[in-house]
């Protein structure tokens, strides 16, 4: 499949550099915004965007400390990412937009649907952290490591990249300061539909807090992709693309 054309662009949120990749081709169509996880930046999701180009605008951000947005010497927390996103969203020009959420990722995006309700239409969680089953953060980080072996070698080489471009003690402290919050809590307040995905392979994220997260959200669900990894996206693209796309639309 045709991969879309893409710009990158910047724009400045609080005083920081925060780098974007976007459609070129300018359209009508409903935003889509893409938030990527640990130590990755926007380009994880190029497996998956050619399959939902069509009939969405994607944008995809780099978060704070990853891609080619500015590095604080110190990690922002949760909240402070989702602080960031928002005026992102208003650097753009995005009034509202759905969401995709991959790993710590989905956890910005929970925080975002729970505290700006009104910028999101719907949310699809992949894969979300944090589970605090996988706890500590050295337990996430090992299990992280070994889930490599079940992802494409493609997929590795770019998160190498990437994970040195963030810097791996940027990394530590960043998930350290993830694993702090009650995101269940913050879940039981959130009023836009959403719906969590985890590939039954995932080592990261397990069923139990998937299913947890889920249940935990007013309008929440959960679906499961069968022998799909934590690196869905990447792995099993075709069939995470329709399942974001039949949730969108519905």
């Amino acid at each position: 499949m045709a991969e879309p054309a893409f710009v990158r662009r910047s724009v400045t949120v609080a005083g920081r550099r925060i780098a974007y990749r976007e459609e070129l081709e300018p359209r009508n169509d409903p935003p889509l915004v893409f938030i990527h996880g640990l130590g990755m930046s926007s380009r994880s999701f190029r497996p998956l965007l050619p399959y939902l180009h069509d009939g969405f605008h994607v944008l995809a951000p780099d978060l704070p400390g990853a891609g080619h947005s500015d590095k604080p010497d110190e990690p922002l927390s949760v909240d402070a990412l989702v602080t960031t996103l928002v005026g992102w969203m208003d650097a753009v020009g995005l009034g509202e937009a759905a969401f995709v959420g991959h790993s710590l990722g989905g956890q910005v995006v929970t925080h975002l649907c729970q505290r700006y309700p009104e910028r999101v239409t719907r949310a699809v969680l992949v894969a979300a952290t944090p589970d605090p089953d996988v706890a500590p953060a050295w337990r996430k980080a090992l299990w992280l490591l070994v889930d490599g072996a079940l992802e494409p070698p493609a997929m590795v080489a770019m998160a190498t990249g990437d994970y040195l471009k963030a810097h791996p003690g940027r990394m530590w402290r960043q998930l350290k300061k993830a694993l702090r919050v009650d995101v269940e809590a913050r879940a039981s307040r959130i009023e836009v539909p959403v719906l969590v995905v985890r590939g039954s392979w995932d080592l990261v994220v397990r069923e139990p807090w998937s299913r947890r997260l889920a249940e935990a959200i007013p309008d929440g669900r959960y679906l499961a992709v069968p022998r799909g990894s934590h690196g869905l996206p990447a792995q099993k693209p075709a069939e995470l693309a329709a399942i974001i796309r039949e949730f969108l639309t519905a």
